[in-house]
């Protein structure tokens, strides 16, 4: 029997709380047994009923309370016999103090019950009615709780899932990022600079620098249709099939027509991917590349003229006969080519402007010579950033390659 946990200042409040409601319980009970015994022409005062049912109450509620860790002990049969002689005690108390009273009370109420016993009809009306509307009432309320549990029980559901989902993208992508290469390789006379930002947590852009030989590096950049998952896991497929077929045998055209025809029999209808992929030959100042489908590459010659290397290929993953062909162009020390996917050139402004490739072009030209591969491509994406308010729409990936 704990009376500190009991009386504690913690559950005074909420106990005060339960015994006030125990009050017009028993009045209630009071006011019906007695409206009953008018009905039934039995001469009890209504002070006595309502004596009886508040002391019965209020002495059998504490001790129930009181008793309660006793009662739930496991200790079979003397937590009964303990519990129901407290209980038969109090009974007992009751009907003597009753006894006692009943005589004085019935003296002293005479015109008490003179009144009551002329409104018994509207007692009982009165009775029945609020017993009828606590009933209604009380129905409602446990609905209602019942509703909202429900409803909390879907919201925590809910916000644990999404916080799962979360969790699931953040891996997604720093997997994504471990695809992308953490540092480009570099030969003596070529500069390399990348850049890669996603519109939502993944995306679905791919670049990649791999070297082919003492004298040749392979630059690719690719866009799958569409934006999140779906499209990282596209991408994810382009990077380990482009890792495995650009071998430094194979041509730009023939690297474009293995990915074609192997991604024509793996992507889902409506899905396909643009690409470009260049060679750049330093010991011969060439660079040999085909587009598929993709954004013109920007090539800034030295003497501040610009060439769009548009190539002639369709787009990866649906047209499996397509032949895909070789394009040249010599290159010259000074020279800069710009690889970059369409978030850039149609990021857009408040006004609903897009960035365009002559914005592009403008800026290589400006600003190509004077600036490092690493100057140009972060000046170039804080130009586009600033001028969408870094509300980019698609994912943006640019690639910066100089030749020295």
């Amino acid at each position: 029997m704990d009376f500190a946990s009991v009386f504690s200042k913690r559950k005074l409040a909420p106990r005060l709380g339960q015994f006030l409601q125990r009050q017009q319980l028993f009045v209630f009970i009071g006011v019906v047994l007695y409206s009953l015994f008018a009905a039934l022409h039995l001469g009890v005062p209504f002070v006595v009923v309502m004596v009886l049912v508040l002391g019965l109450g209020n002495l059998t509620f504490p001790l129930m309370e009181v008793c309660t860790p006793l009662y739930n002990r496991r200790a079979f049969p003397w937590n009964w016999a303990i519990f129901l002689s407290i209980t038969a005690g109090v009974g007992v108390l009751s009907a003597l103090g009753a006894a006692v009273l009943v005589p004085w009370m019935v003296h002293v109420n005479m015109g008490l019950w003179a009144f009551f016993k002329n409104s018994v009809p509207i007692s009982l009306v009165i009775c029945i009615s609020i017993s009828s509307v606590g009933y209604l009432v009380r129905q409602i309320q446990e609905k209602l709780e019942a509703r909202n549990l429900l409803l909390e029980q879907a919201v925590e559901k809910g916000t644990f899932a999404l916080q799962q989902q979360e969790q699931e993208l953040q891996r997604a992508r720093e997997i994504q990022q471990h695809l992308l290469p953490k540092t480009l390789p570099q030969l003596p006379g070529v500069e390399l600079a990348g850049s890669w930002q996603p519109a939502r947590t993944v995306g679905g852009d791919y670049f990649d620098v791999i070297q082919l030989d003492s004298n040749r590096l392979g630059l690719c950049i690719g866009d799958v249709a569409g934006k999140g998952i779906t499209a990282a896991l596209l991408m994810a497929n382009l990077q380990a099939s482009f890792r495995a077929l650009a071998t430094p045998e194979e041509s730009p055209a023939a690297v474009c027509s293995k990915l074609n025809a192997f991604l024509c029999g793996n992507v889902a209808p409506g899905k396909f991917i643009t690409f470009f992929y260049a060679i750049v030959n330093v010991a011969g100042s060439t660079l040999l590349y085909e587009n598929a489908g993709h954004c013109p590459a920007v090539l800034v010659k030295a003497n501040g003229s610009t060439e769009l290397l548009r190539g002639g290929g369709a787009v990866l993953g649906v047209m499996p006969d397509w032949e895909y062909k070789d394009f040249t162009v010599p290159l010259s020390p000074g020279d800069r080519l710009l690889l970059f996917t369409d978030g850039l050139t149609e990021a857009a402004n408040a006004h609903a402007e897009e960035f365009g490739m002559e914005r592009i072009i403008q800026f290589a030209q400006k600003n190509g010579t004077p600036l490092t591969v690493k100057e140009t491509q972060r000046e170039l994406m804080e130009a586009v950033s600033a001028f969408c308010s870094a509300n980019f729409q698609d994912d943006a990936t640019l690639l910066v390659a100089a030749i020295r």
